[in-house]
């Protein structure tokens, strides 16, 4: 054992405790250093923490040793695999000090644990497995005694659904393991779902949901001018079908099933015609392999991408038919009649910028002639210093469509080249277009007669497909790329994103209305254009459609909307990459911070509002509300945290109706906040510092029930963003201890002021910018006190970068105030952040050595109250929708 220090007791570990999912234990090391556990499963590292929690007197009552202020506590949720019913070993150990490790005399790795304590946990009185093998279900179930009479199998569906009962088979004593009593089962799998679940009791089997491994056959028989044969399944389940993938020269060419019945099969496999599903396919094959070329073939699993027997052919039709130009010499063609003029009053003006797209542009200008049905417009294209032969193809095809050509001798931004071309259009509207869509409908008719009905409508888009690899790819692969663009939270900002068919929440085949739409294919009123103030020339190629779209909507008050029942294809990247000089890309960068400078601050007071009052405009995302319990309850039990806490939620959804509530007992991942917007902590010994995956607009709430006093000595107590309380009794006990009020949950309002649908709570960060002597401290907390008072969420930061704060959570904060006491203010200030309100507070008076110094900032000497940053919020928000 360490010796020691003179003076100090011996270093402790006390016995394994577990409750409620939860592993507990307590520790002491020395005078000066916090105690650090290992906690081990199965010999195998589960997690390392410091003991930070006071040892509750109802425990020090009932323990044996004597605990003293140094004596410190821990607490590790047990993951779901301990509770599989089956005996685990549970290992903790306290660690060295850091003074102690290192190596040893030898150069080998000094033990690095002082004391250890095990213990076996097992979460009932039985477990068992269950396997799929030769169709059917079969494994075993032990249990720690004879059970009288011997419980049955419970059969359910992957739902959860009851479906039967099945009594077990008793194994002889002798055979079983020593103190165990183990029975047996093999259930044939025929007119039973798969996957099944099973449980005896209330326990799982491990390997439950059961089905069988995949175990996949096919061949692709033979292939000719008519079809394409074969067949595929997966043996271990017959009936159902399998989803196949045709590659044509090793690209993607379509998605199908198998469409016939095999019976020959069948036979073979002495299967009767029922359990053999539909496994023959017989296809037509595409019109590409017609062209006289060689073709590789495949047809592939598509879930494991394995090819089936008789993939990679390679095939060659001949040609039935000859060309003009097989069969004849090139005849020079008689001169082309004259370019098309250009309409003095066009209904629309389709305004393209090109640069090297030679390609792309023919694929839009052929597509165009071939689905569009509007003759009154003309082409406005502006050329970027193109290279190949872009102008060439714009000359030709000025003999088909109404085109005017803006050659430029530069590559300029997106911007500045779209309020040129607009500055000329002869339109009534205006139609900003990527060179590298592809039109799959006749979808400007339509698009014009809505904001010829709605005048409220500012800005129209349209659905789009990506295309990755070429204008052949085949239109039912392509993924959809844009319904709209949304906004959701990144890096401590709110960042614009292209909507899609991932989020089931948006319209995919209807029009829907959203805060932007892609300039890659926008129409608008060209005067509504010139009211909002064009685009704003300072981006270069990135996020000047979505600030024009904001400004339309804001300054204009009209709608944006995006027609997802009209269609087109993207071809994705060629607009914004091509042919771009090296040293333009630095100035993308600078996309970001224009972006956040004019709407960022403003995002971030209006997202809340947007996602609590389920608007669905700038998010569609659920309010998301978790609550932590301390055991998922099941029919036979429950805790009274788990009970409370339903009994709130069921409060909460009745006053929010569209808010999402979840639970996190500790086997599910007790600290992972993944995706909630609001954590409920009702667990005393809840470290909100273990946080994982949550997000930096997270807000957490302490609620309190019981233990008044435990709560008040947790280190983490002064971190919560916000304070409910279960009485009014805990309320009176409490609320001497906050610097923020403390809220007794009702009915009518569970969650506390915190929820204002019209209103976001104010997040301000505390900037420390040189350490504190002990006569600041009254400052510093007296400032918290007041900003809390007034219901602001508060929190301290070791830096500008909002990396460290308090509580180890990354946070996004509406305001940042840097505290100065120094009698002169530092050169070297951080770089305020583009999307908050930076106020640099100089208690005493600091001075400026130079204004460039504090640029950015807002530097005050009176303490900042709540009242005048909501004014000051205010004043930057006045210029948001200002272009340049």
């Amino acid at each position: 054992m360490m010796p020691s220090p003179k003076g100090n007791k011996e270093p402790y570990l006390s016995p394994i405790i577990v409750q409620n999912g939860l592993l507990r234990g307590y520790a002491f090391v020395s005078d000066t250093e916090l105690p650090q556990v290992a906690v081990l499963i199965n010999n195998k590292p589960l997690t390392k923490v410091f003991c930070k929690l006071p040892v509750p007197k109802s425990y020090q009552k009932n323990a044996a040793h004597k605990f003293d202020d140094r004596t410190k506590g821990f607490l590790v949720p047990l993951p779901a695999q301990v509770f599989d019913g089956a005996p685990h070993e549970l290992t903790i150990r306290l660690c060295l000090p850091r003074q102690f490790t290192g190596k040893s005399a030898t150069g080998k790795p000094k033990q690095d644990w002082l004391i250890e304590n095990k213990s076996i946990f097992q979460s009932g009185d039985r477990h068992g497995r269950v396997n799929y093998v030769d169709h059917h279900f079969q494994g075993w179930v032990a249990f720690n005694q004879r059970p009288i009479p011997l419980p049955q199998l419970t059969l359910c569906d992957q739902r959860g659904n009851y479906l039967k009962e099945i009594p077990l088979v008793p194994l002889p004593v002798a055979s079983g393991q020593p103190g165990k009593y183990l029975a047996n089962f093999r259930i044939p799998s025929k007119h039973l779902p798969i996957p099944l679940r099973i449980h005896c009791g209330g326990t799982e089997l491990i390997g439950s949901p059961c089905e069988p491994a995949k175990k996949r056959a096919g061949l692709l028989e033979t292939f000719d001018k008519k079809a394409i044969r074969g067949w595929a399944f997966d043996m271990n389940k017959p009936a159902d079908p399998v989803e196949l993938t045709l590659k044509i020269d090793n690209k993607i060419f379509s998605f199908f099933r198998p469409n016939i019945r095999r019976f020959d099969i069948g036979r073979y496999l002495k299967l009767a015609d029922e359990e053999l599903g539909i496994i023959g396919f017989q296809i037509t094959p595409p019109e590409i392999l017609f062209d006289g070329k060689p073709h590789r073939i495949s047809v592939e699993f598509t879930d494991s991408g394995h090819p089936l027997r008789g993939s990679n052919q390679l095939v060659q039709i001949p040609k039935n038919y000859l060309t003009l130009d097989e069969i004849t010499p090139h005849v020079k063609l008689a001169p082309r009649s004259a370019k098309i003029a250009r309409p003095k009053a066009p209904l629309v003006s389709v305004i393209i910028l090109n640069r090297n797209g030679e390609l792309p542009l023919a694929s839009l200008f052929e597509s165009w002639k071939a689905k569009n049905s509007l003759t009154n417009i003309e082409f406005i294209v502006v050329d970027h210093a193109s290279e190949d032969e872009s102008l060439k193809l714009l000359s030709q095809w000025q003999y088909q469509l109404p085109l005017h050509t803006i050659p430029l001798p530069l590559n300029d931004s997106f911007s500045a080249s779209c309020n040129r071309a607009a500055a000329e259009a002869r339109g009534r509207f205006l139609l900003f277009l990527n060179n590298d869509i592809v039109w799959l409908q006749d979808a400007l008719p339509p698009m014009v007669d809505s904001l010829e009905k709605d005048p409220e409508i500012g800005a129209l888009g349209l659905k789009l497909l990506k295309s990755t690899d070429d204008h052949e790819q085949a239109f039912m692969q392509a993924p959809v790329q844009h319904l709209g663009v949304r906004f959701k939270l990144s890096n401590g900002a709110y960042w614009p994103y292209e909507a899609t068919s991932d989020d089931k929440n948006e319209a995919e085949y209807s029009a829907q209305e959203v805060p932007a739409v892609t300039a890659a294919a926008m129409l608008c009123r060209k005067a509504d254009f010139f009211r909002a103030g064009q685009f704003d020339t300072r981006y270069f190629y990135g996020f000047e459609d979505v600030e024009f779209c904001l400004r339309l909507s804001h300054k204009l008050n009209q709608k944006i909307v995006c027609r997802n029942d009209l269609v087109a294809l993207h071809y994705h990247g060629h607009t914004r990459l091509s042919g771009r000089a090296v040293d333009i890309f630095d100035r993308l960068m600078n996309n970001a911070n224009i972006l956040q400078k004019q709407v960022g601050l403003w995002l971030k007071r209006n997202y809340w509002t947007s996602l609590f009052s389920n608007d669905k405009n700038l998010t569609t995302e659920k309010l998301t509300i978790g609550f932590i319990i301390d055991e998922a309850p099941t029919k036979d039990s429950t805790t009274p945290l788990s009970t409370d806490a339903s009994k709130l939620a069921r409060q909460v959804l009745r006053n929010y109706p569209q808010t999402r509530v979840v639970f996190l007992p500790p086997s599910r991942g007790w600290y992972n906040a993944r995706n909630l917007h609001v954590l409920i902590v009702g667990h005393p010994e809840y470290d909100i510092d273990n946080l994982t995956a949550h997000r930096e607009d997270l807000i957490t709430l302490a609620w309190i029930r019981d233990n008044s006093d435990l709560w008040c000595q947790l280190p983490w107590w002064s971190q919560f963003d916000g304070y409910l309380a279960a009485s009014s009794a805990i309320v009176r006990q409490l609320a001497p201890t906050l610097a923020c009020p403390i809220v007794k949950t009702s009915a009518a309002s569970p969650l506390g002021p915190l929820f204002n649908p019209r209103l976001a709570p104010l997040r301000i960060a505390l900037l420390l910018l040189s350490k504190l002597a002990p006569r600041h401290n009254p400052f510093i907390d007296e400032l918290q006190r007041s900003l809390k008072a007034d219901g602001a969420i508060v929190w301290q930061e070791s830096s500008i970068s909002g990396e460290n704060s308090e509580s180890g959570l990354k946070r996004l904060a509406d305001v940042q105030i840097a505290v100065h006491f120094n009698k002169h203010i530092p050169k070297n200030l951080p770089v305020p952040q583009f999307h908050s309100l930076n106020i640099l507070w100089a208690p005493h008076g600091s001075k400026i050595p130079h204004p460039d110094h504090a640029q950015g900032w807002v530097v005050i000497n009176a303490m900042p109250r709540v009242k005048w940053l909501h004014t000051e919020i205010e004043k930057a928000l006045g210029n948001t929708f200002h272009s340049s």
